[in-house]
């Protein structure tokens, strides 16, 4: 591994199976108070009728998400209640969306081993520290509210989430965000666990670039990260630090 040239000034993050994984189930969590919500609107849906919707919008998300089309939260919801035949009336979708800010119980999440004392040493080392995370269905002060939880957030010094920057990685501009947030202008790297999207995004605007498998081994054929590492303490190693 060669790094870039000078010393890393700053490191993002991804936050989904890089900082954070879901325990599979979230979608049964959204599912069941969605329809509830519906239900309470005086709708006939089940959790078969809603388990099929959320199939379909999971299908359309992921084109929109591929074609770097940014969904927020709103859409997401009106998205699903038009799947399921159902008029998305404006009291509705604020209820459904409701669901979405509250968020699960982070005790129903596994935080990646090592994350705590790895962003220690990177601080220690002088490193400032961002996010660069493409949003689901879960908006970003969700997430931020997650990393509270855990005693994560305070580590961070500047956040690019999809929903609040209006683009997914790989695109540029995101991680031009992210730099500008930080307030960097030296070498950069980034970690995450996807190929299309960390890797690819990182490399094409020159950063170190990082491939995270502690929580998920992206097995696809795109090209792979500068550095691949199954634990969070290899990071300082990674940068010189």
């Amino acid at each position: 591994m060669t790094l870039p040239d000078g010393p890393i000034e700053a490191i993002t993050f991804d936050f989904w199976n890089t900082l954070i994984a879901e325990d599979g189930t979230s979608q049964d969590h959204r599912s069941e108070h969605w329809v509830e919500a519906l239900v309470g609107h005086g709708h006939d849906i089940d959790e078969a009728g809603m388990s099929a919707g959320m199939d379909e919008l999971w299908r359309w998300y992921n084109v929109e998400w591929q074609a770097k089309r940014v969904v927020t939260a709103e859409v997401a919801v009106t998205k699903l209640v038009e799947a399921l035949g159902v008029e998305p009336t404006p009291p509705l979708v604020a209820t459904m969306l409701e669901v979405l800010h509250a968020g699960r119980d982070p005790e129903h999440m596994t935080v990646a081993p090592g994350i705590g004392d790895a962003l220690e040493a990177i601080r220690t080392g002088g490193v400032r520290v961002g996010i660069i995370c493409d949003v689901g269905f879960t908006p970003a002060p969700t997430l931020r509210r997650y990393l509270a939880h855990y005693g994560l957030l305070g580590y961070f010094d500047a956040w690019s989430f999809s929903d609040e920057v209006g683009t997914y990685k790989p695109d540029p501009k995101i991680y031009t965000h992210a730099r500008s947030s930080l307030g960097v202008t030296g070498a950069m790297a980034h970690i995450g666990d996807l190929r299309r999207t960390d890797i690819a995004g990182a490399h094409d605007v020159g950063w170190l670039a990082l491939r995270y498998t502690g929580l998920n081994d992206d097995s696809s054929e795109l090209p792979d990260g500068d550095v691949v590492i199954g634990h969070h303490r290899e990071i300082a190693a990674a940068l010189g630090l």
